[in-house]
């Protein structure tokens, strides 16, 4: 049988303000909980990008799911990891490093809303709760915009610099906004890193390329029915499509 890991995609665990262009990208803490309970009544374990990795590759270790946060907002500490934590989950965090302890600048002015960033250290907290951390590279830029030159650096300078100030070893990337060119997969992996996680909508099987894993991205508007679907099912499958 193929082994097949759901790679659950993120972003903030708190309530959408009324201000907010996209509200779906909230999860609401209770909702979230909720979610959490569903996979533990699944008989899933919620695990980083790292264990999932080693599920793909055959290093079996029960029933997994990972949990993936994009952008590295405060909230995944203040609210979603006291709950990861109570499940005895972790979690994969994605760093934008030039932004650590600010805000979203790449899209406040689109999404009408300032979303502070985790500092220094909420990161070193993050850790110390067990979870980990990834590159999202250094500014959040469209990848598939910039040349070679400028992609190499987005990726090699956020793996230095998230590694030196965390005392981590940085292993997996998150393309921002999704986009990449074919050649940027090969640079992703020349920068170092052993995955990279998309927006193309799909279930993690074994034989899938480590650098262009599909995830289901889950949003606030989700009822415990389409969640059901996305994770325990050939849901996410017939819908193999990028994603904003």
């Amino acid at each position: 049988m193929t082994i097949r890991v759901p790679i659950l995609a993120y972003h903030n665990v708190a309530h959408a303000p009324a201000e907010s262009a996209l509200p779906r990208l909230y999860v609401s803490p209770q909702k979230f909980e909720r979610q959490l309970w569903m996979l533990r009544r699944l008989r899933f374990r919620g695990v980083s990008m790292s264990l999932g990795l080693n599920q793909l590759q055959g290093r079996r270790n029960g029933r997994v799911a990972v949990l993936t946060f994009d952008d590295g907002y405060a909230d995944n500490l203040t609210n979603a990891a006291p709950l990861l934590k109570a499940y005895g989950f972790s979690a994969t965090c994605y760093l934008v490093s030039d932004h650590v302890g600010q805000y979203n600048e790449w899209d406040a002015a689109h999404l009408g809303v300032r979303k502070p960033l985790m500092s220094v250290a909420q990161v070193e907290s993050w850790l110390a709760a067990g979870m980990e951390i990834g590159s999202h590279s250094c500014s959040h830029p469209r990848l598939d915009q910039l040349d070679e030159g400028a992609v190499l650096r987005e990726l090699e300078e956020s793996r230095r610099a998230l590694g030196t100030q965390f005392g981590v070893e940085i292993r997996h990337f998150c393309y921002p906004y999704g986009r990449y060119a074919r050649s940027t997969v090969a640079l992703v992996k020349r920068a170092g890193y052993t995955s990279a996680v998309t927006t193309l909508r799909g279930i993690a099987a074994a034989g899938d390329d480590p650098y262009q894993l599909p995830r289901a991205s889950i949003h606030g508007t989700h009822g415990a029915l389409k969640f059901l679907l996305k994770v325990a099912t050939r849901y996410e499958d017939h819908r193999r499509r990028a994603v904003p």
